[in-house]
């Protein structure tokens, strides 16, 4: 029976000329349909292809990149920012440890001080060995000259024998020597007197303490002598300028001498150095209240009492660090805070003795007693723990005393740029604090206030920087050192300009006094800190960054008053306004460079983490430097085996090389050497 195409079709399914009868007729079926089967094959196509690591020339960038979601660039900014604020709470606890400036300085000084005397020990004993054995040597040829005049059957043994026994005396002597020296090592940590951060510790805080309040403390209440030294004639030959300079030179000799006295405790100790302190410093105050002539004052309560601040409180701030390792911010917190309440007592002491006697005599003298006793009690109180003092013909010595200049005066940390921008912003931060410091009193009886109003509020100051330094300290460790020190300069700044400017009643200053207290003392608790993370890291440089710092910061104490008693206009309705227009000044300029110290500061940790991330890329991927893929075989492994659990691997793999690519490219668009770049860097929200 003959059937006709269209049946046959039906039968035995379609024929070759019903296809090509099909495909012929295109133009008649419906061409939207037409497109997407075409559309459809090609990704079919596409997606096979991909599918293929041996003829896939893609890298693995490049293939994972196709992936990226389409989400705005808002939300991809935002994102990014809260990855990297993830990666600041993941590294939370380094951070916290790179704050700890003052452990570190002084463990770096320590590794310095432990490595010289330990190379000498070793050149020392390789000496004595030496001429241990060319004195057995010696003695061998000299027994062997005798022996050779002797019978021939006595020449061999006594030899053989008197040198295997000088050998074997030797050796043991070299072995119970090593052996008593790591039994003395071991002694000297197992046997220690008392446990870090215990009671003891503790005590050690409140001694650093002393010595804070005995030095800067003291030094606080110079604002009072100050208003009374131009107030009254005193030394008629004298200037104003000449009772700020001798202000100023407290603070220049303490800085500048810092340095030399970090190596003075290396090389005498901690008691010998603060006792020599205690004697500059009481001959300071105390022949001070003798001076009849302003250049006694220069010599006395000026270069003397400078001296010794170095000598007091820099020892006692390298020995505290050894009493802590959990409760370090506290400690540290605690030390800082003497100066606080030095100011505190002294601004009030000493206006009130000037008050009852007529003049400043006395109140030198009160002074010099006090600092007195709480320096000496600190100096018999406090020792560093588990420190052997090397002796002094060790200390002394020629190597001992060029390694150490060495380690600490480095001009080669100025190459570091960051540490340069913190130099010049800790100086500028300090003339500003000294000149509020020292003109706040004066400023007082400038606008109708009484001289003990004036030195109420000079106290006020000091005592709200007692709970503001230690504070300031938790807080940056908290939200990052860089952001709240940038914050806290604008917000001096704001407060100098919209505040003191418009403060002329008591009420009203009180009030400024006490929130400008809490952080006028910024550069002071911060600039260590922030220098390591700077140097963050290479912390073998700490000691002469700290140096350098110090150095550069007290050519600007110097005349950091002088310059404020310059700007006032007597005779003036407001003589100070110049005076607190420069305040405000300095304060901008520290929140400028505090900008330049941030964008260093994240620019360093975004170069740090895109090479960390490329690193990890690399490993994850298993791609070369070059980019090309050497996982093939594991894809094909996985595609051959089928197992559930490999592919969720890969796909856990794929989703987190997805996050590094996205890191890398934002990385990259961050640090771009641009003017849009350095500023997007400068106010890019993470924790520096």
């Amino acid at each position: 029976m003959a059937h006709t195409p269209e049946e046959a079709e039906e039968e035995n399914g379609p024929t070759k000329s019903s296809i090509s009868s099909d495909m012929s007729h295109d133009d008649d079926d419906d061409d939207d349909d037409g497109l997407e089967d075409v559309e459809e094959i090609n990704t079919n196509q596409v997606e096979e292809y991909q599918i293929h690591p041996i003829q896939s020339q893609q890298t693995t960038y490049s293939r994972l990149s196709r992936t990226r979601t389409n989400h705005s660039e808002l939300s991809r900014i935002i994102s990014g920012i809260k990855d990297d604020q993830q990666i600041d709470e993941q590294n939370k606890n380094n951070y916290k440890q790179t704050g700890d400036a003052e452990y570190i300085l002084t463990n770096e000084i320590d590794r310095v001080t432990t490595n010289i005397i330990d190379s000498r020990q070793h050149s020392t004993t390789d000496l004595e060995s030496q001429r241990r054995h060319l004195h057995l040597q010696q003695q061998q040829q000299q027994q062997q000259e005798l022996n050779e005049n002797s019978k021939p059957s006595s020449r061999s043994s006594p030899i053989s024998g008197d040198s295997q026994r000088d050998n074997l005396s030797i050796n043991e002597e070299k072995k119970k020597d090593f052996v008593d020296d790591e039994d003395e090592d071991e002694e000297k940590e197992k046997d220690s007197d008392y446990k870090p951060d215990g009671g003891m510790a503790w005590i050690m805080a409140i001694c650093a303490m002393m010595a804070m309040f005995s030095t800067w403390g003291a030094n606080s209440g110079y604002g009072v002598f100050l208003n009374y030294y131009l107030e009254s004639n005193t030394f008629p030959e004298a200037t104003k300028y000449d009772y700020a300079l001798i202000g100023g030179i407290v603070v220049f000799m303490a800085n500048i001498l810092s340095p030399l006295s970090a190596l003075l405790y290396k090389m005498l100790g901690f008691k010998f150095v603060c006792c020599l302190g205690i004697v500059f410093q009481t001959l300071g105050w105390i022949c001070a209240s003798f001076a009849k002539k302003i250049w006694h004052l220069y010599l006395t309560q000026g270069v003397s009492v400078g001296i010794s601040f170095s000598l007091i409180f820099i020892p006692a701030t390298l020995v505290l660090p050894t009493w802590f390792e959990k409760k370090k911010a506290t400690s540290m917190g605690i030390c800082v805070s003497g100066a606080g309440l030095g100011g505190l007592i002294f601004s009030l002491s000493v206006n009130k003795v000037i008050q009852d006697t007529g003049d400043q005599r006395w109140a030198l003298r009160m002074v010099g007693f006090v600092t007195l006793f709480s320096t000496l009690l600190s100096a018999l109180i406090m020792r560093p723990r588990n420190y052997k003092q090397p002796p002094l013909k060790e200390s002394l010595s020629k190597t001992f005393i060029i390694e150490s200049i060495k380690a600490i005066f480095d001009v080669h940390v100025f190459k570091n740029r960051g540490i340069i921008l913190i130099a010049l912003w800790f100086s500028i931060a300090l003339i500003g604090y000294i000149l509020m410091l020292f003109t706040m009193s004066s400023y007082a009886t400038s606008v109708g206030l009484s001289h003990y109003q004036g030195s109420i509020l000079t106290s006020v100051m000091n005592a709200a920087q007692m709970v503001g330094r230690p504070s300031m300290g938790l807080t940056a460790d908290r939200i990052g050192r860089a952001n709240f020190t940038t914050s806290a300069c604008l917000v001096i700044t704001i407060l100098l300009y919209a505040f003191w400017i418009n403060a002329t009643t008591f009420g009203s200053l009180i009030a400024f006094v006490v929130i400008v207290g809490l952080l006028i003392g910024v550069g002071s608790s911060l600039a260590q800190p922030l220098a390591a993370d700077v140097l963050d890291p290479h912390m073998e440089q700490m000691p002469a960054a700290w140096s350098g710092i110090n150095i550069t910061v007290s050519f600007f104490c110097l005349v950091s008053e002088v310059i404020a008693l310059a700007l006032v206009v007597p005779g003036s309705k407001r003589p100070y306004l110049h005076t607190q227009i420069f305040a405000g000044a300095c304060f901008f300029a520290c929140f400028l460079l505090m900008i330049l110290i941030r964008e260093f500061l994240i620019k360093k940790q975004l170069t740090l983490r895109l090479e960390f991330t490329k690193n990890k890329l690399l490993e994850i991927s298993g791609t070369t430097k070059g980019g090309y893929l050497r996982c093939q075989d594991n894809e094909q492994h996985v595609k051959k085996d089928g197992e559930k659990e490999q592919e969720e691997e890969e796909e856990e793999e794929e989703e987190e090389e997805s996050i590094l690519i996205e890191r890398v490219e934002r990385y990259e668009n961050l640090l771009n050497n641009t003017l849009t770049g350095f500023f997007i860097r400068a106010l890019y929200p993470i924790k520096v």
